[in-house]
């Protein structure tokens, strides 16, 4: 059985959560037997890979395209695992890559199964942005999508794919991951963000509320900000800058720039606290990267963490600051036991839900079942 994935980015690019979590993915699927192939592009690689050559890799073979789809040479290598694979698994509705092979597909192989990772796009506040070529591509998904599966990764998801697609069958299965090295190190008071530095994260109504929180602002605890924004949103990070300096909040607040492999790990597991206030999240990697360091979680109601409250990892709260500061004090003014057991409890959370060695059998499942189909 052979799966194909055409991607605008891939490990070892970190431009999105997705680079990652596909990279294993297609590890744990090959060492299930299952071939994975994937032609990609350079896109947010620093270090070196070798370009334009398919590659025998571990997570299967690998095409790493110094061109995009308007290269013909991209799009011919494109027609040809489109024609040879046994299922086409794609992600993200509006990348260039998807757009090419969901035509592609269409006029040359229309009952081929697609397996389609929608990565939280369909949701009312992600298709704010650029809708006005979004619309016209969902238009014309509705009208043409039959024999596509469409991959959910949490319930909230679930919801907005059936408004949009109703006919359509949809699998949900969380974000797998391989987790990090666990790291024992000494554990302060921190309160820290990762991510992309970006209006729908709400780091303004963070800040707002760490000025808020009486626990933060009388005490030596500091907020680190790690991530970075595209240049597009340069005036948001300016914004939130004079916001700082509004709230007199210059030495407690500071931003760390993008950081990768050790170094975030250890951001992680230093920290006391990982804050995701996102206006709405598909899934949230850095949550259950934080978790598996020991790191509690407060998470908005934009996100699908219901269970951080479940398994007593974290709060799962509204993302106003009111709501976001009484959230801080609660966490910051824990007795030491409680929030050891908290630690314990975010181990807990990543170890039985999120490994991708254990949970991989979910999703050969679903492509033996569309395979069967076919």
């Amino acid at each position: 059985m052979n799966i194909f994935f055409p991607l605008n980015a891939f490990y070892p690019s970190q431009i999105g959560g997705p680079c990652n979590t596909l990279y294993w993915h297609c590890v744990a699927l090959k060492n299930n037997d299952v071939q994975s192939t994937i032609i990609t592009t350079t896109v947010g690689i620093k270090d070196k890979v070798v370009a334009d050559k398919w590659l025998q890799l571990d997570c299967g073979d690998v095409f790493y395209g110094t061109k995009g789809v308007m290269s013909f040479k991209t799009r011919k290598r494109l027609n040809n695992e489109i024609s040879k694979t046994d299922i086409l698994h794609m992600n993200s509705l509006f990348s260039s890559f998807s757009i090419y092979s969901f035509l592609y597909r269409l006029l040359f192989h229309p009952k081929k199964k697609i397996i389609w990772s929608v990565r939280g796009e369909l949701n009312i506040n992600a298709l704010k942005y650029s809708s006005w070529k979004k619309k016209p591509l969902l238009i014309l998904y509705k009208l043409l999508n039959k024999h596509i599966v469409y991959h959910s990764t949490s319930v909230q998801e679930t919801e907005g794919i059936k408004k949009m697609f109703p006919r359509n069958k949809i699998v949900e299965i969380p974000n797998l991951i391989s987790p990090a090295e666990r790291h024992s190190l000494t554990n302060n008071q921190d309160l820290l963000y990762v991510g992309r530095i970006h209006p729908i994260k709400s780091l303004h109504k963070i800040v707002q509320g760490l000025a808020l929180s009486e626990a933060f602002m009388k005490s030596d605890i500091k907020f680190f900000i790690v991530g970075k924004q595209e240049e597009r949103h340069n005036s948001y990070k300016e914004e939130l800058m004079s916001l700082v300096i509004k709230l007199n909040l210059q030495d407690k607040v500071t931003f760390k720039g993008h950081l990768e492999g050790f170094e975030k790990e250890k951001a992680y597991a230093e920290a006391y606290a990982l804050i995701l206030a996102s206006e709405t999240e598909n899934f949230g990697n850095v949550v259950v990267e934080a978790l598996n360091q020991g790191t509690p979680v407060i998470a908005s109601k934009g996100t699908p963490w219901q269970v951080l409250e479940e398994y007593n990892a974290g709060f799962h709260v509204s993302n106003d600051p009111k709501s976001l500061s009484i959230a801080i004090d609660s966490l910051l003014s824990l007795k030491k036991e409680n929030y050891q057991q908290m630690r314990i409890n975010s181990y807990k959370l990543v170890d039985e839900n999120f490994k991708v060695d254990s949970q991989i059998y979910k999703w050969i499942d679903i492509y033996k079942s569309l395979l069967n189909e076919n």
